[in-house]
């Protein structure tokens, strides 16, 4: 009878223990409210290559200011697939190409600086809105090769966007599986053409 009673006590501690540093965390209300949408998504063929054109916009500039403000990185993960139907299984993965961006915030300067891949020096303005319109107004990926692909079949064109959370450790983030870290919540979308 101890046995099982000490049993009970102990699984009842720690649940109360565990809501306790569950309720103690910090709040993850700017990720609910917070979100991403595409402003465009055009696809064009240059030189034997397929390139995605797109520009990612933020709903809520004054929670994303605030989260840098407060020495949080937040990073960009753009991630295109090319893909072809086959008639009995899943789609076939032709090419899949990502780029990453990091926007933070300079307390020293006060001001807010993102790196883009191609450009060497990183981005820097006072103003968070015009250096997200600046450089995330149109973001170019390269899709595949022309040569990947046969005149007159279907293919498809997945882009996948997620805001990134940089500063959350990664077994707390494995840790609490169901709890969302992250600025907002990632976007994809799908597009079917026929080359």
């Amino acid at each position: 009878m101890t046995q099982v009673s000490s049993f009970i006590r102990t699984l009842l501690f720690s649940t109360i223990a565990l809501c306790i540093f569950s309720i103690s965390l910090p709040s993850s209300a700017h990720a609910v409210s917070q979100e991403m949408r595409l402003t465009s998504f055009r696809l064009a063929e240059t030189d034997g290559a397929l390139m995605l054109n797109f520009g990612v916009g933020v709903t809520q500039l004054d929670q994303l200011r605030l989260l840098l403000t407060e020495g949080v990185q937040v990073e960009l993960f753009c991630q295109v697939n090319l893909s072809k139907p086959r008639s009995y299984w899943f789609r076939k993965g032709l090419t899949e190409t990502s780029v990453t961006s990091l926007l933070y915030y300079d307390t020293l300067t006060k001001e807010y600086f993102l790196t883009l891949p191609d450009d060497k020096a990183p981005h820097r303005n006072k103003s968070l809105r015009k250096l997200l319109e600046g450089a995330w107004r149109s973001i170019t990926l390269p899709v595949g090769s022309t040569t990947l692909m046969t005149s007159g079949n279907d293919y498809r064109v997945t882009l996948y966007v997620e805001m990134i959370n940089t500063d959350v450790p990664e077994w707390l983030s494995k840790s609490f599986f169901f709890w969302s870290w992250d600025p907002a919540p990632p976007i994809q979308y799908s597009t079917d053409f026929t080359y």
